[in-house]
């Protein structure tokens, strides 16, 4: 054992001495004594911790102990290298941009304010890192910087280490942290943190324009990113531009004279701005793989993008994407490979760096922190983003679910493929990898497998009920499983369904919420007091323990909540907090509506308790934190008071990307104020929101609203449509279809406008088919009401193939030529290749 920690320590010695080298060949910076000390040490540090089962999951390297952000390099906070003539990384000049002031500002206030969050979103290869390190290193060069890799690391971050000093939580990709299995109680603990921080602490986020790139539905997602849409609400968001103008364009091509191929790629980017993405090689590489003359090597790269567009999140292993490439290759390539080397050459395709900046696949750290895995690898981020969206509606051959079967480790991967399989019909193949993964320790999966077999009637089943009883009985989860399965017996027993166990369905029901409740579960309790009283046996349930409550976490804002309770020294140190306008009134403020709705009445008491003046400054302070009970109650308070202006420039302030303060606002000036209502929407659109224009208009469509109500919200609706919003036409054809129905209902129908409406709600839907879900769905119904079954069978498929499953009772229904199916044909879903499934 020493022998080896010995030589695990040389290894770290000369990692070190290899990356100290690096940096003064590529003239990066000058290094001193100490700089040198410090890489060893920390390298040297990283040899000698355990890496043990838990120290490695989902690919996680070890999170190296707190550094100053000037300590940092580039590199090892995932700046994109570029290209460049020179050896090394050496950057290339830094541009400022109106929204570099817009991130430095927000940065300076959170840092000021002692805890918040900031996020930096922006497609791949447009600079977000490389703007968020600028960033920290002008605004906060002498605080620490912690970088966790993953959600599992992030938690261990912030469970096992105490924050010593000023901290930055840099979280770079944070789109995929927060889609791991772990993301969402990840989120949680920053939630806790920021709300009670040891020290001073801004957490540093880039993120795409969307949190989660897998497409189709997630049947269970709901409820599962909670904490994760409650941590970006009190974000300040900074939305990185995707080019350059002309002028940035010049200012570069000043700054780079010293390199041609920074010059060069300035030249390239006059076409469409795009800087960044020519400086990180990003065409070429996405041309790499788009043209590629080898079939193999693009398989597997292919492999790995529809893994990651299904949503596994860690690093891929490469038998995986041995085994599912196969199915990415026709059987007249399949038959030419050589079966020793073919995937040794596919995979030396997949990760020959462009430029020698970026490959498609790169390689990934080793579970001990030093040098790089031998089996696993990541996709690059720009194929990701870009490739990914392309493969929409196709769908994943049976070697790729095979492969995710036998070869993935890590069970939330299995489980989020389950969740695909499933939005796809794929029912058996959802069932095994749900099984898959609660064989790898992903006990949450047990809630998706009880979903599925709810959703399709197989819980109806003795069979169905027995596999799920089986999988219940092995888990160790504190009776969630147990509380899952009894919570979805008691729901047929209340609605009445007819189930092959009758005679069993309520002492079984009872049975598991309680053995739920032996365990802990408080959801289990609650189950089972709703259930007893249902049967009438009120004693029985007022007679149920309840389990023990967890201790109340810390409310910062009980001050204020003993002040509006009538507290008159709790209300003298509430003021005196206020006058100074502090860190903690910000903190009192951020949480005064976090607590039970009981307690949101605090306004109008703190009035009656003697201080009202205090109030606005409050809700104001929560209102800036991302409130939104807060801004709809300072607006309350502003109309009260006639301050009609002031209240409308609360809402204008967030209108444009808030949906809730988007419709409050626009209601208020529609129909009076027109000219500003329809600005509102215009600057809405502008920051891309269109599905928040739409249901804010939605309701001006129905029938019974006045004439002009209607003709404005189809209008504008039509105006998105022809500009290509694939929302935008999906709801005028829902429209036209309802209003071609309401001509049909009059006495003497005008049978040519209903057939002009319906064909024009026919292209429109033909538009936005490629695109949106919704219309493949309502394509598939027009066809069956035309009594084109094969037509619509064909939309019903392209809908399930995006993750529609409510359609699969559809798809069969087309396929009897209308006729309803029986209720055992829902049970069994497609094969991989969309084919009906026989009874399994």
């Amino acid at each position: 054992m020493q022998a080896a920690g010995l030589q695990h320590n040389e290894q770290a010695i000369m990692t070190g001495i290899q990356w100290v080298t690096q940096q003064v060949i590529g003239g990066k910076r000058e290094l001193s004594l100490t700089d040198i000390r410090a890489a060893v040490g920390e390298l040297s540090l990283l040899a000698h911790r355990s890496a043990g089962p838990d120290t490695h999951r989902r690919g996680e390297a070890l999170v190296a102990r707190p550094r100053p952000v000037t300590a940092w390099q580039p590199d090892l906070l995932s700046v994109h290298r570029a290209v460049q003539e020179h050896d090394g990384m050496k950057l290339p000049p830094y541009v400022e941009r109106d929204h570099d002031g817009e991130l430095r500002c927000h940065l300076r206030t959170v840092a000021d304010r002692g805890a918040g969050m900031v996020v930096v979103r922006g497609d791949s290869c447009t600079g977000k890192t490389r703007s968020a390190w600028e960033a920290v290193t002008a605004c906060v060069p002498d605080w620490l910087l912690r970088y966790p890799k993953s959600a599992a690391g992030l938690r261990s971050c912030l469970q096992t280490n105490v924050l010593t000093g000023p901290t930055v939580i840099w979280l770079d990709n944070a789109h995929h942290l927060f889609a791991e299995a772990d993301g969402n109680r990840a989120a949680e603990d920053l939630l806790a943190l920021l709300e009670q921080p040891p020290a001073p602490v801004v957490v540093l986020a880039t993120m795409w324009p969307t949190l989660l790139d897998a497409p189709g539905s997630n049947p269970k997602k709901k409820g599962r990113t909670r904490h994760v849409n409650s941590l970006l609400d009190l974000a300040r968001t900074v939305h990185q531009p995707r080019v350059f103008d002309t002028s940035g364009l010049n200012r570069f091509e000043t700054q780079a004279r010293s390199d041609g191929q920074w010059t060069q790629a300035a030249a390239q980017a006059r076409v469409n701005g795009e800087l960044c993405q020519r400086l990180a090689a990003a065409p070429e590489l996405l041309d790499r793989y788009r043209h590629a003359d080898h079939a193999s090597g693009k398989a597997v790269v292919t492999a790995a993008v529809e893994a990651r567009r299904l949503g596994v999140r860690g690093p891929l292993p490469l038998a995986f994407l041995e085994h599912a490439a196969l199915g990415y290759l026709s059987p007249d390539h399949r038959r030419k490979l050589d079966r020793q080397t073919w995937f040794t050459d596919a995979l030396a395709w997949a990760r020959t760096p462009v430029k020698d900046v970026v490959p498609c696949l790169q390689g990934v750290l080793a579970p001990d922190g030093i040098g790089e895995a031998a089996d696993l690898v990541d996709l690059s981020d720009i194929i990701e983003q870009q490739i990914a969206p392309e493969r929409w509606g196709i769908k994943p051959p049976a070697a790729l679910w095979q492969a995710a079967q036998s070869d993935l480790t890590d069970g939330g991967d299995l489980e989020a493929l389950a969740l695909q399989a499933f939005a796809f019909a794929r029912f058996r193949i959802a069932r095994d990898l749900f099984v898959a993964a609660l064989d790898r320790g992903a006990s949450s999966a047990f809630e998706g497998l009880c979903f599925s077999y709810t959703e399709t009637n197989r819980l109806r089943t003795s069979h169905g009920l027995k596999e799920l009883c089986d999988q219940a009985d092995r888990l160790r989860d504190g009776g969630a499983g147990l509380a899952d399965l009894g919570t979805a017996l008691m729901q047929l027993a209340f609605a009445g369904e007819s189930v092959e166990y009758a005679d069993t369905l309520q002492p079984l029901t009872e049975e598991l919420l309680t053995r739920a409740c032996r365990e802990g579960n408080k959801d289990a309790h609650l189950a089972l007091e709703q259930f007893l009283h249902a049967q009438g046996r009120h004693g029985d349930a007022e007679a149920l323990t309840p389990p023990p409550e967890p201790p109340a976490p810390h409310d910062p804002a009980q001050l204020l909540h003993e002040a509006a309770a009538g507290d008159a020294t709790a209300l003298e140190r509430l003021r005196k907090v206020a006058d100074r306008r502090n860190e903690t009134f910000q903190q009192i403020a951020a949480a005064a509506f976090t607590a039970s709705p009981a307690l949101w009445s605090w306004p109008t008491k703190l009035a009656r308790a003697g201080a009202p003046e205090l109030v606005e400054p409050l809700l104001h302070a929560a209102t800036d934190s991302g409130d939104r009970q807060a801004r709809a109650r300072l607006v309350s308070l502003l109309d009260d008071q006639e301050r009609i202006p002031e209240a409308e420039a609360v809402l204008r302030a967030v209108s444009a990307t808030d949906m809730y303060a988007l419709n409050t606002l626009f209601h208020r000036l529609w129909p009076h104020r027109p000219r500003a209502a329809r600005e509102v929407l215009t600057e809405a659109v502008r920051t891309g929101r269109i599905l928040n224009v739409l249901t804010v208009l939605r309701p001006l469509t129905y029938g019974g609203r006045l004439p002009r109500d209607r003709r404005f919200a189809i209008t504008a609706i039509r105006v998105l449509a022809r500009l290509g919003y694939e929302p935008a036409q999906v709801q005028l054809a829902r429209t036209l279809l309802a209003e071609a129905h309401e001509l049909e209902r009059e006495k003497t129908p005008h049978q040519d406008l209903i057939a002009r409406k319906r064909r024009e709600a026919h292209q429109l839907l033909q538009q936005a088919a490629p695109d949106h879900r919704e219309a493949r769905s309502l394509l598939g119904r027009l066809a069956e009401q035309e009594d084109n079954y094969t037509q619509a069978a064909d939309w019903y498929r392209q809908a399930i193939d995006v993750g529609d499953y409510e359609m699969f009772p559809s798809l069969l229904q087309a396929l009897h030529q209308g006729k309803p199916p029986n209720e055992d044909e829902v049970l069994y879903g497609l094969d991989a290749d969309g084919n009906l499934l026989p009874p399994w």
